[in-house]
């Protein structure tokens, strides 16, 4: 019999996680909808705060692999190539380049969480790590006229 108690995402990081959406959704909506200063200012937020998020997903896969028993290379160079990829993001010549570059960024961490989750996820985690990422490609999809 398999344990649906252990696929069930706890409602606190559940929270967490989708909260975590609602700058994307507000910022998305703000540049697409704002005009002149507003509409940088709501691109520029958009674009800092993947930025953050990308690194932080990385994060979690370092985190993984520290508590593992034998931890291989592969896994730490997994956790930093979010961070790198998110600065080199900023560091784009356009913020459209920018965008499109987060999106791809966290499309391919939600991809490589799906297909090799970090040693000893929660089962519950890769469900949670795929609607999350699922939304977040959805408000870049969102910001993408605006930029």
């Amino acid at each position: 019999m398999i344990d649906s108690s252990a696929n069930r995402i706890p409602t606190g990081p559940a929270l967490l996680g989708y909260a975590g959406v609602v700058p994307f959704a507000g910022l998305a909506l703000a540049a697409l909808l704002g005009d002149g200063a507003w509409q940088h200012l709501a691109v520029r937020a958009f674009l800092a705060y993947g930025a953050v998020i990308l690194s932080f997903l990385g994060g979690i896969r370092w985190g993984a692999a520290a508590r593992a028993t034998h931890p291989h290379n592969g896994e730490y160079v997994l956790a930093v190539l979010p961070s790198l990829w998110a600065w080199a993001c900023l560091l784009a010549e356009t913020p459209g380049v920018a965008a499109w570059g987060l999106m791809i960024g966290f499309a391919l961490m939600g991809f490589a969480d799906w297909l090799k989750p970090a040693p000893g996820t929660a089962p519950w985690l890769v469900s949670l790590r795929l609607r999350l990422t699922t939304a977040v490609v959805l408000c870049h999809a969102v910001v993408m006229p605006a930029v």
